[in-house]
């Protein structure tokens, strides 16, 4: 059931936003780009890019938006900064309170972005020496066209034997992933993890495959691909 009304929260003029989607009308198949802002038993409030207050009954709405509805009210005419947070999917969810991120050359735990549409499984070992050369070049495309892209997380899944040999591969290259430790494996990083490393899989947030790869940007590109393929 949906939750009782929230209160307004104006979002505007916030990069990246991610509750800023296209909602469609089932009656008359007409389409609007617009954030939620206020929700109750019977209809929801939206304001568009413009800035236009519109208010829709939710027996109008598709299915498609009533179930994003269902999934987001928890975080409706909430900050931007309490959406980013919130998991996207099964991937997010299995991952969540189990990654860490180096501070300060240590590893301490941390999440990611949470509410990517697609993460990069990265597979790797710091006793693996394709692996050692693979890595400086992957933070560097990180930091290029992931870091500040909503769309896609890289989850390193490191595959050292313990947290001090995962802490020190990751401070001497400056790693700026979320780290998952091979003791911490979920159980769809085991289901599609590779035979050899250094490997990269693009997931969807559902944990489906795309592509395999040693090169980030690649895979980076494959979602567009993916994407206009549809």
């Amino acid at each position: 059931m949906m939750g009782s009304s929230l209160c307004w929260a104006d979002s505007s003029g916030v990069a990246d936003d991610p509750s800023l989607r296209t909602w469609t009308n089932k009656n008359t198949g007409s389409t609007v780009e617009a954030r939620p802002v206020a929700l109750n038993m019977k209809t929801v409030k939206l304001v568009t890019t413009a800035k236009k207050p519109i208010t829709m009954p939710l027996e109008k709405l598709s299915d498609e938006d009533r179930a994003w509805l269902e999934e987001h009210k928890e975080v409706i005419g909430k900050p931007i900064a309490e959406w980013s947070s919130m998991p996207s999917g099964p991937v997010a969810e299995e991952m969540k309170g189990k990654t860490y991120m180096l501070e300060n050359g240590k590893l301490k735990k941390r999440d990611g972005k949470l509410n990517p549409k697609h993460f990069i499984l990265y597979f790797s070992a710091s006793w693996c020496g394709p692996c050692c050369r693979n890595a400086p070049h992957s933070v560097e495309a990180y930091n290029r066209v992931v870091k500040d892209n909503p769309d896609v997380e890289v989850i390193m899944c490191n595959l050292d034997q313990n947290l001090d040999a995962a802490q020190k591969w990751a401070a001497a290259n400056n790693m700026p992933w979320p780290i998952l430790l091979k003791e911490d494996l979920t159980e769809l990083a085991k289901k599609v993890a590779p035979r050899g490393i250094p490997t990269m899989i693009l997931v969807d947030k559902d944990g489906k495959p795309i592509q395999s790869s040693q090169n980030m940007e690649q895979l980076v590109k494959a979602i567009g691909s993916s994407r206009s393929s549809r």
